[in-house]
């Protein structure tokens, strides 16, 4: 009573509190706006001294009201300001179709058709000034009449040098630059990204150019390099991160395609490609936004792609390759720095995870094997995994995750633990070991809130049931490596055993709820592989009663703590209150079948006779009666009860009709008496527990 008093008290006193702040901010409110319509003068704006936390709200209100709105664009609204520049394709693509129609027929000679394609690319750009100048039409459609110019205009110039031999080669270089520098000075003045992007995609098509020219590898690879270097004045201007992106992305192709015919010049290409992942990272460092993880995604997945592409160059050159690895490592150290002073701990994150990659791949080449690549990747992928985990980078976290699980699942699969000190044997360690820990890392950086739902199966379900069956496949690939022959599979036997003992104690909060049940039932699998089991090779027969004792002593331990409502037995609640009796009741006929498979082992390998076989069958029988009607009074349980009865009767058949042909007469007396006495005790207790009740 005294708690809800105070937890009313502290109501009342919460909503006065809120009324109150309701009523200053309303005032507030008010107040900003008389000070918009008729202004304070100076002298008395400074009697009046209201409370710093008062000004912070006013402050906070006219920043919010004066704040720009971010421009929300429905679907509508994006597919209509797109359509001029579907049109303008169309119009590219229907110009150069009749051109095709035309010379067909052979209505035009080719240097008509040239000419005509120079005045419609001159004619657009007309058009679009008029519309700018007149101001009419929309901007949208003149800026992609403007386009329009440079495709045309570079289009027109290829197929006059390339297709119809009408231009000079150098004739052609000449008109192409000049169309190249009006897109990068319309792109300039306009600042339109698309634009940015469609003259940065047409203008490395002047590459294939330079290679029909015979060019050398030298001049189209400067070419490129510094087509984006100048570019990056536009991107910088008008903080154009998608166009620096699709840059970059048409750039690093352009040099695999034109490495593919100069593939001779492979140290150039790969010193070029670290240039122009110099002039990249410059102005992605210029233009980052702090905490954007898309950006991020967008860096570690360009550094990987040059990192490969680096490796396909100077596959055959090993000392020339660290040469450029090394350089690669400065500049990334570099910029490591840079972030660093810039406190920006996702970036530091990114190129030191970046850098590590580099220095591993950099150890790679010392040692060039498949293992050790195979390593490294698992390395890398697994790097990569966690930084998209910590920063929450989808991309990311979903390419990597497919890679590192791909390269496990061949790892666990396909690798071997002999000998004890290989490579081979550390990878599996390894991936294990990271299969471990980022569950951890799941856990920690997970920002998804989980829903109420019990039926719900989560990552902390299915995660835990993964790590097991890991666990235990190593731990099965280490028996059969290291154990003798005639102890094999028993340290694996022996692991389920424990494993299920560790499980069912452990934090359910990180087993989660489908590991017991996994676990529950590999171990029923083991126990009928051992019941189905008889012989074995006879150096190992101790160990194999040691492990059948395990198993039944551990499942007995389990029913001991249900019963006394020990620690498992609060870890499953209600289950284990609700399934006690059912439990029992299984657990006593399981029992008596697997004594009686313990009997059997023994005479089996001649540990016992026949004679005391059945007699321990039949005592076991009699114990087992016993236990169920002893806790069955206990609890009160009528079918654990009835479950006692009925094994008391089928001890007393077996005893009468299957024991007296196989015992000798004092055995047989001996025996009588014994079970006798327990069921004089028995009934005993059973008639007294019914009197009182």
């Amino acid at each position: 009573m005294e708690k809800d008093s105070k937890l009313l008290e502290r109501i009342a006193t919460l909503e006065r509190e809120l009324h109150t702040l309701r009523t200053e901010v309303q005032h507030l409110k008010e107040h900003v706006r008389f000070e918009q319509i008729v202004p304070i003068k100076k002298e008395v704006a400074k009697k009046i001294d209201p409370p710093k936390q008062t000004v912070q709200i006013a402050t906070s209100i006219v920043q919010e009201k004066n704040a720009p709105e971010k421009e929300i664009r429905s679907l509508e609204e994006t597919f209509t300001r797109a359509l001029p520049r579907i049109f303008m394709v169309i119009l590219v693509l229907g110009v150069l179709w009749g051109l095709k129609l035309v010379s067909d027929y052979g209505f035009l000679s080719e240097s008509i058709k040239i000419i005509g394609g120079f005045a419609l690319s001159i004619g657009l750009g007309i058009c679009a000034f008029m519309m700018e100048k007149r101001q009419k039409g929309s901007r949208v459609v003149a800026l992609s009449l403007y386009g329009g110019v440079f495709i045309v205009g570079i289009l027109v110039t290829a197929a006059g040098a390339i297709l119809y031999d009408v231009l000079n080669l150098y004739v052609a270089l000449i008109i192409a630059l000049v169309y190249i520098a009006y897109g990068v000075l319309i792109s300039y003045v306009k600042g339109n990204e698309a634009l940015t992007a469609l003259v940065i995609f047409t203008s490395l098509l002047l590459p294939y150019l330079l290679e029909y020219m015979k060019f050398s590898a030298l001049i189209i690879g400067v070419f490129i390099v510094l087509l984006f270097a100048v570019v990056q004045v536009v991107i910088w201007k008008h903080t154009q991160r998608k166009a620096l992106y699709i840059g970059m992305a048409f750039s690093i192709l352009a040099f695999g395609i034109v490495f593919i015919f100069h593939h001779e010049q492979s140290v150039f290409f790969a010193l070029a490609v670290v240039t122009l992942y110099s002039v990249f990272l410059g102005s992605y460092l210029r233009l980052y936004s702090s905490k954007s993880n898309i950006n991020a995604g967008m860096l570690f997945s360009f550094t990987i792609i040059i990192l490969s592409l680096i490796n396909a160059m100077l596959l055959q050159k090993e000392s020339i390759l660290l040469m450029v690895l090394a350089l690669l490592l400065g500049i990334l150290t570099i910029s490591l720095y840079i972030v660093f002073k810039r406190k920006d701990r996702l970036l530091i994150d990114m190129f030191g995870t970046l850098s590590i990659i580099t220095i591993l791949n950099f150890i790679a080449q010392l040692n060039i094997s498949s293992e050790v690549m195979l390593l490294l990747m698992i390395i890398v992928s697994f790097a990569g995994l966690v930084l998209a985990l910590k920063h929450a980078i989808v991309f990311m976290k979903y390419l990597q995750g497919i890679t590192f699980s791909v390269l496990s699942f061949f790892v666990l699969m396909f690798y071997i633990v002999q000998p004890f000190f290989s490579i081979e044997h550390l990878t599996i360690v390894l991936v294990t070991i990271m299969l471990f820990a980022l569950y951890w890392i799941l856990r920690h950086y997970n920002r998804t809130p989980s829903e109420n739902k019990e039926w719900l199966i989560g990552l902390e379900d299915v995660y835990p049931c993964i790590l097991y069956v890991v666990a235990l496949l190593y731990i099965w690939k280490l028996d059969w490596a290291y154990m003798p022959l005639q102890f094999t599979s028993y340290f694996l036997f022996s692991a389920i055993a424990i494993g299920l003992v560790l499980i069912l104690i452990g934090n359910r909060t990180q087993i989660g709820r489908l590991l017991p049940v996994l676990a529950t039932g590999i171990y029923g699998f083991a126990a009928l592989i051992l019941m189905t089991t008889v012989w074995v090779d006879e150096r190992a027969i101790t160990v194999a009663l040691i492990i059948r004792i395990l198993y039944i002593a551990i499942f007995w331990g389990v029913v001991a703590d249900l019963w006394r409502s020990g620690r498992i037995s609060k870890k499953y609640e209600p289950l284990s209150t609700r399934y006690t009796e059912p439990f029992t009741l299984a657990g006593m006929i399981v029992s008596i079948v697997w004594l009686f498979n313990v009997t059997h082992f023994m005479n089996f390998h001649e540990l016992i006779n026949w004679s005391t076989a059945v007699i321990f069958n039949t005592v076991s029988i009699f114990i087992i009666a016993c236990l169920s009607l002893f806790l069955a009074a206990k609890r009160s349980y009528p079918q654990l009860k009835l479950t006692g009865i009925s094994l008391l009767f089928l001890g007393i058949i077996k005893m009468i009709f299957f024991d007296l042909s196989e015992l000798d007469i004092l055995i047989r007396s001996i025996l009588f008496i014994l079970i006798g006495a327990i069921g004089l005790v028995i009934s005993n207790k059973l008639l007294g527990k019914g009197k009182t009740d």
